[in-house]
């Protein structure tokens, strides 16, 4: 007669997963509330963000769609109504890349009638936003432009090499520093001004402004031997 032995160790393992299996069951019925409201909120989650992304999609095209139209009022000559689409646009969609395009053409135009101080409180609202970012360089060599329009060449020099520190593009960082070494000169800051020239001549990146360094620090060496 045989007789049928049974493995202690494959029976233990055998209850032991039917009891694991049990509990899951019992508590997925324990918390099915939960586990629904948990998906509902999951989901409602993704729609917001969906709608989020395509609302930011539809106002940057809006914003594109009115900065062109207020270009072309600027190509066909009518300022004044350049003027107030584009105030429209960074009024509208300050958020958006266009509408820190609208401001920086607004502040061009502040500086075109005079009114500079104007301008530099509109490019001062947009600077270091994040819609800004990638314009953030340009942003402050334009405000260290109105300060030298201002007589403000000290301010202008800090403005340029703000935007030589913002960019990542060699050949813009050396032209916003060239610019900051011919404001310190105009403000007789000579010995700063030295210090930016000699910097770039010897900046592998900045040999594109590398022959007006040498212009530039010839010059300062004549001034310091008239004296």
């Amino acid at each position: 007669m045989t007789s049928t032995r049974t493995d202690p160790d494959n029976a233990s393992g055998t209850a032991s997963a039917a009891d694991r299996a049990q509990t899951f069951i019992d508590w997925t019925r324990v918390n099915a509330r939960l586990l629904t409201i948990g998906a509902a909120i999951i989901a409602v989650a993704a729609a917001a963000y969906w709608f989020y992304l395509r609302s930011q999609e539809i106002q940057s095209a809006n914003a594109e769609k009115a900065l062109m139209n207020a270009k072309q009022s600027i190509s066909a000559g009518n300022l004044t109504l350049a003027q107030s689409d584009l105030q429209k646009v960074y009024s509208r969609y300050g958020s958006t890349s266009a509408g820190v395009e609208a401001a920086m053409l607004l502040a061009q135009m502040d500086f075109d009638a005079h009114k500079v101080q104007d301008g530099i409180s509109v490019l001062d609202k947009v600077s270091g936003s994040g819609a800004a970012s990638r314009m953030e360089s340009t942003i402050l060599g334009l405000e260290g432009d109105g300060y030298m329009q201002m007589g403000k060449p000290v301010e202008a020099a800090k403005r340029y090499e703000r935007a030589a520190d913002a960019t990542t593009a060699e050949a813009e960082r050396a032209y916003q520093r060239s610019k900051a070494g011919r404001a310190y000169t105009v403000a007789g800051d000579t010995a700063k001004a030295r210090q930016i020239w000699t910097s770039m001549l010897s900046d592998p990146t900045a040999q594109s402004m590398a022959p007006e360094a040498r212009v530039r620090l010839g010059e300062l060496t004549a001034q310091v031997a008239r004296r």
